[in-house]
């Protein structure tokens, strides 16, 4: 005997309850009955606060038949079954030991009340840092149905009453997607180490450019002198001067400014070419 003057329907009678159409469950499947409960599958639609538009939902019957719930992810899934509860009964459900074992939570009230009619709709977040695979019609949730001793005054009336879709306020209110999310914000992380990890880099490679380039500066000032202190005018070695580089002077602010732009040009550079 549970709490509250109710009592768990078994196996059979579930079974019972379903054949006297006292209880009813659109898209019942007899191998989703487990000893005390029934398992509820996944449903087609798909709602991800980690999409551009969290208002269109992915249908799984379309798309593979799985969705990725990415790191952090938060999603709104729907039932497969549609429940139509009698007065007598009232349902207490919850997360699958597989999904909480896989550290997602479930937000979803505590139970379904007597008189409800339609999909149940569970926003589901994914804690942890790895992805997760949702799949059409795989067991995610499990009812336990609850004979009262007392039939109530007032059956359920709430906005879930009758509904085999979500609404944008229900939608609003399960997925809370203003501003950024966790996910968005691992994902922002990721791109920032990457960029950090380039530009350290590129920072290794601008320092063993300005070395060479100072090696080389050392050697044409080297070369100059030689051959001003041998007499060797310009016009005595043009053709050799037109190998070297062209020396200008100019700021360190613009030095850089160049050498960055020459390397956004190429994917590819060697020192010969610089």
């Amino acid at each position: 005997m549970g709490g509250g003057g109710t009592m768990a329907l078994v196996d059979f009678e579930i079974e019972e309850a379903i054949g006297k159409g006292e209880l009813g469950i659109e898209n019942f499947d007899p191998t989703c009955i487990q000893p005390a409960s029934y398992d509820l599958r996944i449903g087609p639609l798909v709602y991800s606060g980690s999409e551009d538009r969290p208002d269109r939902p992915i249908n799984l019957a379309e798309n593979g038949g799985a969705y990725r719930i990415p790191p952090y992810g938060q999603v709104v899934l729907m039932t497969f079954e549609t429940l139509k509860l009698p007065s007598t009964l009232v349902g207490r459900f919850g997360l699958t030991s597989s999904f909480t074992r896989k550290n997602l939570h479930a937000s979803a009230g505590p139970q379904v009340d007597p008189g409800f009619e339609g999909k149940l709709f569970i926003s589901l977040l994914n804690l942890t840092p790895r992805s997760h695979v949702v799949k059409y019609k795989e067991k995610f949730l499990s009812i336990e149905f609850n004979r009262l001793e007392h039939e109530p005054h007032h059956l359920y009336e709430g906005r879930y009453q009758g509904r085999t879709d979500i609404a944008p306020e229900i939608l609003e209110d399960l997925l809370r997607f203003e501003g950024l999310n966790l996910s968005q914000m691992q994902s922002q992380f990721t791109e920032l180490t990457h960029h950090i990890e380039q530009w350290s880099h590129l920072a290794s490679k601008f320092d063993e450019f300005i070395q060479t380039m100072a090696r080389h500066t050392v050697a044409v000032e080297r070369l100059i002198e030689e051959r001003s202190m041998r007499g060797i005018g310009p016009s005595d070695s043009s053709e050799s001067l037109e190998a070297l580089p062209e020396l200008r002077s100019i700021s360190v602010e613009r030095a850089m400014d160049e050498i960055l732009a020459h390397f956004g040009q190429r994917k590819v550079f060697y020192y010969s070419d610089i």
